[in-house]
């Protein structure tokens, strides 16, 4: 597989690192996320030694909702098992920018009202994240370079390379031991901001021993190592120069390293730049102040001058490369931005892969971008367009045989990819009882580097749709999957309480079931059998009885006859 990394020592097939002493206490770890679902990152970990305990949180991202979730804005983890522990807190420690790291934090925050800390450009990003939905929380700039103190918990910040400047890992020091955070990385050694992995640092850390690394997985099926981010400046640098009218670049917002790429070619090719999407926008300004991204201002358009130069004198930064429906990409594609039309000569190059679940949005925006004459190149047709940034299986032993942990937990992957990466980890030596892998809300204790049974904790998928957070369930889900299906109607009915009849015209109405002028057949039949139903004195007395009977007979009715089944809402009218 790869020649320079030993296979560590292993006795009987028992990895052994080098043993902490004087080890005192439990310490539990609980991922409330980020557990085969790649996204919706939170980890709990949980000190406890004769009648003192104390809670360090790593991470508070968003997930996205999938296709059967209609209207569902966001996925963000369940803190119950957390809200009656506040006062245990020590503090939320971010590894680096992402939304799925941090983006949960305006939700959970108000509700627990703990310290925040990270180092300079995640607690920037994780500022605006924040004050975008009002939230005023304090954030701790932390140095890199300098231990970080809460109660019984020593955090020394790693740097490490990952699609965004300023990504982390974490070894979190504690009296029952040492445990090493690997959140999502890569080993990039030239990475765009020129700040490689601290090798060195990792390897110290790791001389005291470890007794259980959490590290990203997602790269696990992906044999060899990760790209540098450096080859998307290249695969830019083709595109643009086959560009006769405007170069449009969609990614991720937070990924600031490919967005300073796109702005480099762009600026080599003397174009005008602007940024299109309040995401966009947000994060270059924060990544400019702090000297992540560099833009002359000099080269920077707004969006109503983008028509005074030639198409092929403009670069378009854009935020929507998921498919999102509102973004601005979206916006462009289906004509609803008066300042920014698509022309045949017109280039769009989207540097991201779809987030799994977002495939359909993606490849149908493409679709709508190609049918309106645009030249379309995505990273399934030309490789150089996007590079992961998580590592691939030499990425991920490399990083295992730096740290030698005693216990290993695969994270922010699938199922597939935690499977995966439980066989990497046993080419070097680790057997099926070090390699643990967990569910959201399963607890693993470890007592003096050993793996303590726990019980585990309930948690359920919290959606946020528009103001409301966790209001939004299975049964109301289940509500929109059938309207989405096979649409609604509507009876409303006028009626008289006390005698229990009709008095007007009843109207029945219908959305995304049948039109209603070539359904006057079926509409009618309907509405008499809601007439004989009020004919029946003895459950016409009763409204909400009557209510349901009506629906449910309604229900069976339309099914008999177009073996549809549209949800049925009957509202009466009191007259």
């Amino acid at each position: 597989m790869f020649s320079f990394i030993r296979k560590p020592q292993t006795i009987n097939n028992q990895f052994t690192p080098k043993p902490e002493r004087h080890l005192q206490g439990t310490v539990r770890f609980i991922p409330l996320g980020g557990i085969g679902d790649v996204t919706k990152n939170m980890y709990v970990y949980e000190y406890e030694f004769k009648g003192i305990k104390e809670i360090l949180i790593v991470d508070c991202g968003v997930g996205f909702p999938d296709a059967n979730m209609y209207g569902v804005d966001l996925v963000i983890p369940d803190i119950t098992y957390l809200i009656d522990k506040a006062h245990l807190i020590k503090g939320i420690v971010l590894t680096h920018g992402h939304e799925d790291h941090i983006a949960a934090l305006p939700y959970l925050w108000p509700k627990l009202k703990v310290p925040i800390y990270a180092t300079r450009l995640t607690a920037a990003l994780a500022n605006v994240r924040l004050l975008d939905r009002s939230v005023s929380a304090p954030i701790t700039v932390c140095d890199r370079d300098k231990i970080l103190h809460l109660g019984n918990f020593s955090i020394e910040f790693i740097h490490v390379t990952h699609s965004i400047p300023d990504a982390n890992h974490l070894v979190i020091r504690t009296p029952g031991g040492t445990f090493y955070h690997g959140s999502d990385y890569k080993f990039d050694w030239t990475p765009v901001d020129s700040d490689p992995t601290q090798v060195e640092k990792i390897a110290k850390a790791s001389s005291t021993g470890i007794t259980v690394m959490t590290t990203d997985s997602l790269g696990s099926d992906r044999p060899g190592y990760t790209l540098s981010e450096r080859v998307i400046l290249k695969g830019f640098e083709k595109e643009i120069g086959n560009c006769r009218g405007k170069f449009i670049v969609t990614t991720q917002s937070s990924n600031i390293s490919r967005i300073q790429q796109a702005i480099t070619v762009a600026i080599a090719g003397h174009r005008r730049i602007c940024l299109l999407g309040r995401s966009i926008k947000q994060n270059v300004e924060v990544a400019q102040k702090l000297g992540y991204i560099k833009l002359p201002q000099s080269s920077m358009i707004s969006e109503k001058e983008i028509k005074r130069y030639p198409a092929n004198k403009v670069a378009l930064i854009v935020a929507g490369s998921q498919g999102q429906v509102e973004s601005a990409l979206s916006r462009i594609a289906l004509g609803d931005n008066k300042n920014v039309q698509i022309y045949p000569s017109d280039m769009v190059v989207f540097s991201a892969d779809p987030i799994p679940g977002n495939e359909e949005a993606v490849h149908s925006l493409i679709d709508l971008l190609v049918d309106l004459g645009a030249e379309v190149s995505y990273s399934e047709v030309l490789e150089d367009l996007h590079v992961s940034g998580h590592g691939s299986q030499n990425d991920l032993l490399l990083l295992l045989a730096l740290v030698k942990p005693r216990f290993v937990i695969p994270i922010g992957g699938t199922k597939r990819h935690m499977y995966h990466y439980k066989a990497l980890a046993k080419t070097l030596g680790y057997n099926n009882e070090q390699i643990l892998l967990l569910e959201n809300g399963q607890v693993v204790g470890f007592e003096n580097n050993k793996l303590v049974k726990q019980n585990p904790i309930t948690v359920e998928t919290v959606m946020v749709d528009g103001l409301g957070i966790g209001d939004v369930g299975n049964v109301v889900l289940r509500d929109r999957r059938k309207m989405a299906q096979d649409g609604i109607v509507m009876v409303i009915i006028p009626f008289d309480k006390p005698k229990g009849t009709i008095e007007k015209d009843i109207d029945v109405i219908s959305r995304g079931f049948v039109y209603m002028k070539e359904s006057e057949q079926l509409i009618y039949q309907a509405k008499q059998m809601v007439i004989r139903e009020f004919n029946n004195k003895k459950t016409a007395k009763d409204p909400l009885y009557v209510k349901k009977l009506i629906e449910d007979m309604l229900e069976k009715f339309l099914y008999d006859k177009t073996h549809r089944r549209p949800m049925v809402m009957v509202v009466l009218i009191e007259v």
